[in-house]
């Protein structure tokens, strides 16, 4: 779907990509599984409401720097063997009606369902993982070890079946299941999961600069849930509020970690799983495709990865 040429017209600011960022993007679209990439736009208009939006030409019908880099990973395609998409181990659902309901009721002005789930994808991502997006009525899980639903509004049918059958581990919360489907409070109280015994009895959302520490590290920011219930506490505040509980496979995160907890509390969840992690310096990310194991330096300096040195923007891959 319309990749990025250049900068674009309809963000705040829109700087022009770093050189090498058209065929990073095109790569990691390509390692995760996509059949084509389709750039937005071919020729940049000199007219109507999108005429800032760059393309593969300029308006004047001249090549823009990315016309080279599209053109170049045509070229690198046609010369790799055929590549696979490789397993995920772990999934993240994602749920369009919860991005509304806490659009419609954030109860703190920046409690954002996007930023959530994205805080969550960019901790996996840091640990090297694969992660499939799932819909929220998916029915089965039994091809992963890790499922994680952050901020889920309202579990559906399928989705708690799904999970009662589960035979890996998953993290929920916070805000999961907090909501019926007429957007109300449901009784019993939230997260109202038999596996965990445990009731949210209020929730707090937390100001910019305010911040609960945790015992183990790190802290709790934007949001808060206070805990009534028998279940073992993995993470607390250093005040003793429980903050990630867990009974048996089934966990529940009444918190919004801030991003170095939440990479510990889910590189833990992996390995009792028996996931391997692998921690990755700023800006690098993996994909494993199957047969090949891409790099992508998204950082404004070159890495050094595994005997290879990755420019800025760059890509590199090896054989799986």
């Amino acid at each position: 779907m319309e990749q990025q040429p250049g900068p674009v017209n309809w963000a705040p600011w829109n700087p022009a990509p770093l050189p090498g960022m058209a065929r990073l993007w095109a790569w990691e679209a390509f390692a995760h599984g996509a059949e084509a990439v389709l750039y937005f736009r071919w020729r940049q208009a000199p007219f109507a409401q999108e005429q800032m939006h760059a393309g593969l030409l300029r308006p004047d019908s001249a090549e823009a720097p990315a016309y080279g880099e599209a053109a170049g990973v045509a070229r690198e395609l046609a010369a790799m063997p055929a590549a696979g998409t490789g397993p995920a181990q772990v999934a993240l659902i994602f749920d369009y009606a919860s991005a509304w309901a806490w659009e419609t009721q954030p109860q703190g002005r920046d409690f954002d369902y996007f930023r959530l789930v994205f805080a969550f994808y960019r901790a996996l991502r840091r640990l090297g993982l694969n992660v499939d997006i799932l819909p929220p009525d998916t029915g089965d899980l039994s091809a992963y070890r890790l499922v994680l639903a952050a901020g889920v509004a309202t579990l559906s049918d399928p989705l708690k079946a799904a999970l009662a059958r589960f035979g890996g581990s998953a993290i929920l919360g916070p805000r999961t299941n907090a909501k019926t489907a007429d957007m109300a409070i449901p009784v019993p109280l939230p997260p109202a999961l038999p596996d965990i015994p445990i009731t949210v009895t209020r929730v707090e959302s937390l100001p910019p600069g305010v911040a609960h520490p945790l015992h183990r590290g790190g802290e709790v920011r934007h949001w808060l849930e206070h805990l009534d219930g028998d279940a073992e506490r993995v993470e607390v505040t250093t005040d003793g509020h429980p903050v990630l509980v867990r009974l048996g496979w089934m966990r529940y995160l009444a918190g919004w970690p801030c991003d170095a907890a939440l990479e510990r509390i889910l590189a833990e969840a992996c390995a009792e799983e028996g996931i391997a992690t692998t921690p990755l310096p700023d800006g690098l990310r993996l994909r494993d495709a199957g047969t090949h194991r891409f790099a992508f330096n998204y950082g404004p300096e070159p890495v050094d990865w595994d005997g290879t040195t990755i420019p800025v923007a760059g890509v590199h891959w090896w054989p799986a």
